[in-house]
């Protein structure tokens, strides 16, 4: 009796087995294509950041620092009559170091001291970008060294860019399906591979207080494209 008993064990055994494996192969048979998509979208920028400037010289270092404060004190005061709020203001750099006569040899011989403080501005209404920068050099900026551009609700531009990759790839697979004599059937799987701002809207310049401040500066935002990619394994049939 046990040893009939453990007969159909050990046969149970074996086709449970041999069942799972052939369901696993057949599952491994399924005939895909695996296709990659990619979807672009455009979008207009409505938000600007901005990087300010404020480099002092002078001989004794209370002195640089002094100028440094006053002139980075009336561009906070100029920026909050534009309406920009103090916490879209603030320090993204300050530095203090003596200057030294290195002519002739010379090392160690201070001349002077230089202060540098940047200000970065987070502006919320992108028609006062022209202007923010043109009042901050008239309080004293001396230095405009980036300007970048983004868009607010960044989540809609990916939905759209998404929506436009998995297209390309159900196109791409149906040309493919279609030059085999097949029809996709359904999908097997699907992976988000990216996003990417990959033409950030962005503008790098130097700028000083010898500008002619009797024209306004031009800022033009253009646009930002924002791309997703995707990864899909369509099903196929006769």
């Amino acid at each position: 009796m046990v040893r009939s008993l453990r007969f159909l064990f050990t046969l149970l055994l074996v086709f449970g087995v041999l069942f799972s494996g052939t369901a696993f192969a057949a599952e491994q048979k399924v005939p895909v294509i695996s296709v990659s998509g990619t979807g672009r979208v455009e979008g207009v920028p409505d938000r600007a950041d901005l990087t300010l400037g404020v480099v002092t010289h002078a001989a004794a270092a209370e002195e640089a620092q002094q100028q440094n404060a006053l002139t980075a004190s009336a561009i906070r005061r100029t920026l909050s009559a534009l309406g920009i709020e103090d916490r879209d203001i603030r320090t993204e750099d300050y530095s203090f170091h003596p200057d030294y006569d290195r002519s002739n040899g010379r090392t160690n011989e201070i001349t002077g001291y230089t202060v540098s403080n940047k200000i970065s501005v987070h502006i919320k209404n992108i028609d006062l970008v022209g202007q923010v920068i043109d009042s901050a050099l008239a309080a004293g900026a001396n230095n405009v060294s980036s300007l970048d551009f983004s868009v607010s609700d960044t989540k809609a531009l990916r939905r759209a860019a998404l929506t436009a990759a998995v297209k390309d790839a159900r196109e791409k697979a149906d040309i493919i399906a279609q030059a085999l004599g097949k029809k996709i059937v359904g999908v097997q799987n699907i992976s988000e591979n990216s996003y990417d701002f990959n033409s950030r809207a962005r503008k790098s310049f130097m700028a000083n207080a010898a500008a002619d401040m009797s024209m306004s500066t031009p800022i033009e935002a253009g646009t930002i494209t924002l791309s997703a990619d995707v990864h899909v394994d369509f099903i196929i049939a006769d």
